[in-house]
Order: C-alpha cells, then sequence, then structure tokens
C-alpha cells in the first residue's frame, strides 16, 4: 500500500513538471512569433519611408506590394497570407501596446492578437482602444483563441464609436462569392451575405434535406416510420451540399416560402432554367448541367480508363481541373463526355515539358500552348488562375521582345504591375525566360527566384515504385531491467 501510494506520487510529480514544460516551451513560442511580428512590423514602416522618400504617387501600394512579394517567396508563403501578416503586426505593435506587451512576454499567443485586432477593427479613436485592450487583455489570458474571438467582439461593440446599423450598411458592399480549393478534388464554395440571409438559406437547405429523407420512409401500422429499402443512404449534411449545388447548377425552383415542404411543394413539375424537375432536387447529379472545355492534358490511358498495370503505371497520371489541380478520373470522364472541344497536348517523355498544342477546330494555337504550360500566374509562388491572368511580354514588345513562346508568360494584374513597377533608384521584380519555360525572378534586394512552370511536373511520367523486399524479423533486444521505486 505505502509502496503504490509513492509510485502515484511520483507520476503526479513527473506529469507536473511535463505539463509546466510544456507551458514553458509554448510561451518561449510565442515571444519567438512575437519577435517575427515585429520584424514583419519593421519592414511594413520601411517600405513606407521608401515610399514617402519616393514621393510615390499611389501613396506606397506599390511599395509595399514589392516588399511583400519578397518576404513571401522568401518564406515560401502565400502573398495574400504574408500582406496580411504585416498588416496585422503593424497595426498590433502601433494600435495596441498592451496586447503587444502581454505577446511578448508569452501571456498571448499570434490567435489571440489575431482575435484583439480582427474586433478591434470597429474601433478608430485611441481612447476607445485603450479602453478595449484594458477590459480584453485579461480575459485573453484565461481563454482560448477560439473563445476569445466571440467576446473580443461583444466588448469592442460596447465601445465601438458608430453603430452596428452604419456599419452594416457598409459591410453589404463587399458581398460575395469566393471559392477556397480544398484537397481530393473538393473545394469550399463560400457567400459572403447577411447574417440574415446565410442563416435563413441554411435553414431552407436544411428543410429540404430533411423531405428528401422523409420520402425514403413508408409509415408502418402502428403510426411509426421506417426507411425503405431503396433508402438513401447520405447525410442530411450531405443532401444539403448537393440541393445547393444542384438549385444553382441546373436552375430547378424549390418551394417558395416558408411553409410545408410536402410532396406537393416538391413534385409539381415545374421547371427550372436549366430543366431540371423541382421533384428531382436533392439527387446529388449537378455534374449533368457542367458542359467541359477539356483541355487533354490528362495521359490518355486514364481518360479511357484503362487498368492501372505495371506497364501502364507510368502514364496513367491523375485528370486535372484548371487553376485547382488533380481530379477523381470518373469526374473527368464525364466531363469529357460533354465537351465540345478537346485539346491535344503533346509534351517531352522524359522531362514532362509541353512541346505544342494542336487542336481539331484550329485557332489561337499559341495562347493555348501557353495555357498548357503555364497553367497559372508565372510569379513565384502565385496561383491565380488563367481566367485571371494576362499573357505578358518578358521583354516588351516595344524593345523588340518577340510575341513567341520564350517571350510570354502568365501574369495575374497584380505581379503584372508589379513587374513594371521600379523604387529605390531603378529596383524592382525582374524576370527573365530561361529554358523549357522556366522564368527567373530578380526581386528589389538582388536575390533570383526560379518559378518552374507547374506542366513539367504535371505531364513527367511516374514510375512505379519497385517493391520493397520483406525483411527478416529481427529479435527483439534484450529488456533493460526495470528500476523499482523504494518500497
Amino acid at each position: 500500500m505505502h509502496s503504490s501510494i509513492l509510485q502515484a506520487d511520483v507520476q503526479r510529480a513527473a506529469l507536473a513538471a511535463g505539463i509546466a514544460a510544456v507551458e514553458r516551451i509554448d510561451a518561449m513560442i510565442h515571444q519567438l512569433e512575437y519577435l517575427k511580428v515585429a520584424q514583419l512590423a519593421s519592414l511594413t514602416r520601411l517600405a513606407s519611408r521608401i515610399a514617402r522618400d519616393g514621393k510615390h504617387a499611389d501613396r506606397g501600394e506599390l511599395v509595399h506590394r514589392a516588399v511583400e512579394a519578397e518576404v513571401a517567396v522568401a518564406t515560401r508563403t502565400g502573398q495574400m497570407e504574408t500582406a496580411h501578416r504585416m498588416g496585422h503586426a503593424d497595426r498590433l505593435l502601433t494600435d495596441y501596446p498592451a496586447v503587444a506587451a502581454a505577446f511578448a512576454t508569452g501571456r498571448l499567443s499570434l490567435r489571440h492578437t489575431e482575435a484583439i485586432v480582427e474586433a478591434g477593427q470597429i474601433l478608430t479613436g485611441s481612447e476607445a482602444r485603450s479602453a478595449y485592450e484594458s477590459k480584453v487583455v485579461p480575459l485573453a489570458a484565461s481563454s482560448t483563441a477560439r473563445e476569445l474571438r466571440a467576446h473580443a467582439r461583444r466588448i469592442a461593440e460596447h465601445f465601438a464609436e458608430r453603430s452596428i446599423d452604419e456599419r452594416h450598411r457598409e459591410a453589404r458592399e463587399r458581398r460575395c462569392v469566393r471559392v477556397v480549393d480544398l484537397d481530393d478534388g473538393m473545394a469550399q464554395l463560400v457567400a459572403t451575405v447577411g447574417a440574415v440571409e446565410a442563416h435563413a438559406i441554411k435553414d431552407r437547405l436544411a428543410r429540404i434535406a430533411h423531405f428528401v429523407r422523409g420520402r425514403d420512409r413508408t409509415a408502418s401500422a402502428d403510426g411509426s416510420s421506417r426507411a425503405t429499402d431503396d433508402a438513401d443512404p447520405r447525410t442530411s449534411a450531405q443532401i444539403q451540399a448537393d440541393v445547393l449545388a444542384e438549385l444553382l447548377l441546373t436552375g430547378a425552383r424549390p418551394p417558395i416560402g416558408t411553409g410545408d415542404l410536402g410532396p406537393a411543394n416538391l413534385s409539381t413539375g415545374d421547371l427550372g432554367t436549366g430543366g431540371t424537375r423541382t421533384g428531382d432536387l436533392g439527387t446529388g447529379d449537378a455534374l449533368s448541367a457542367i458542359a467541359g472545355r477539356v483541355q487533354v492534358s490528362v495521359p490518355a490511358l486514364t481518360l479511357a480508363g484503362i487498368p492501372r498495370s505495371p506497364e501502364t503505371a507510368p502514364h496513367l497520371g491523375p485528370a486535372e481541373l484548371a487553376g485547382y489541380g488533380p481530379i477523381d478520373a470518373h469526374t473527368a470522364r464525364r466531363l469529357a463526355g460533354r465537351a465540345t472541344g478537346w485539346d491535344r497536348v503533346l509534351t517531352h517523355p522524359s522531362t514532362g515539358s509541353v512541346l505544342a498544342v494542336d487542336r481539331y477546330r484550329p485557332g489561337g494555337d499559341l495562347k493555348r500552348l501557353l495555357e498548357a504550360r503555364d497553367q497559372h500566374c508565372r510569379f513565384p509562388g502565385c496561383t491565380r488562375r488563367l481566367d485571371h491572368c494576362d499573357i505578358d511580354h518578358t521583354v516588351p514588345a516595344a524593345r523588340g521582345g518577340p510575341t513567341s513562346v520564350a517571350n510570354l508568360a502568365h501574369l495575374c494584374r497584380r505581379h503584372h504591375t508589379l513587374k513594371h513597377f521600379e523604387f529605390l533608384a531603378g529596383s524592382g521584380w525582374r524576370p527573365r525566360q530561361r529554358s523549357g519555360g522556366a522564368l527567373e525572378w530578380r526581386s528589389p534586394t538582388g536575390r533570383s527566384y526560379i518559378d518552374t512552370p507547374s506542366s513539367t511536373v504535371r505531364f513527367a511520367p511516374i514510375a512505379p515504385v519497385a517493391p520493397v523486399a520483406p525483411v527478416a524479423p529481427v529479435a527483439p533486444p534484450a529488456r533493460a531491467p526495470v528500476a523499482r521505486y523504494p518500497e
């Protein structure tokens, strides 16, 4: 009995010591994050001084873009994310000294400071921010960053100089829809709309999904219901996602109003603009409304559905959606079957470099060749889609640059503008074409960054990995004697 109590005491002490060590390490990580934030803020202020000294007409916007671009490329971070981090760092150190001090000592994490600064955006006066800090910092020290976000918004609202009604009218001007790419052929469709509309949309989808699931159930003699043999296996969340896609892509009209969603409302036979019957909502077949323009950049064997074998494996790459990446072969084949025209892309068998493009109906061959090669904006780290890009002459045509594949590349409008911007006595971002379509970018500080066409990786055949020979089992080492706690 005495031995077990002593052992428990030793283990309790070891547990307490381990947790204390994690706390200390966590605080040190926060302090390192603070040092990075301080340096980012310093770079932001340096960019402002450069712009001011150079008397730039755009108030330094392009100088800041140029600096943000180099930080992003040097740290292998997206430029928009880098711009957000640098903006946050500057606001934190300028407007929230108490929060920054707690961050510097390791009491707050970067995520805590982001929640505080984000909620405090509605405060414009230094007195209001100071009062807000005095309330939110003690709360942040005892909350998770997730918990803090809601609390910080409530506290900031108390000190806000403008009412939420005024701010809402302005916020509505920023409503939009955007796509956030995910892995495995999926993406998030994000709509920024009014909170009331958003919750109403979610409620409508939930009620339609409830009906779709309910029509697969039959009533029993005792008044209860049970699922039919062919009941829909999807969850309510999956049906809601399918209904949303079908409503937007097929044009089917859902029941109007907020009343009953019974069979009379969902099977009236009305047709939407896409020709889908209202009663067919929730089938999960929104792909039938999409007609693809297929650039056959996938290996032909994959498109044909040839099974994988040791001989075909190097040539069975995934299909790809332009501006996104790999998608499943079934979806690609369905889109290919509905396409009105195909592009054939000829690639080097070893390097994967695009050699040429042709089409059954010729026209715009050079443009299609560049699309096949570039895939997205060619600034290092930028993945802006081609439909948001310009085809830029690396050496300007006014200076004799030819209109050829060796002197053209896709640049999004942001980086196209940055390419032509100069500061610090002629410094700027300067591209240079290399062999194989590679672009060498010289940064304002003189560093060199190479952007290689993603098609070089995309089209290169990948040989199957040779099976690893089984390893003979090794006898386990003799166990060391276990230390005994004193009785």
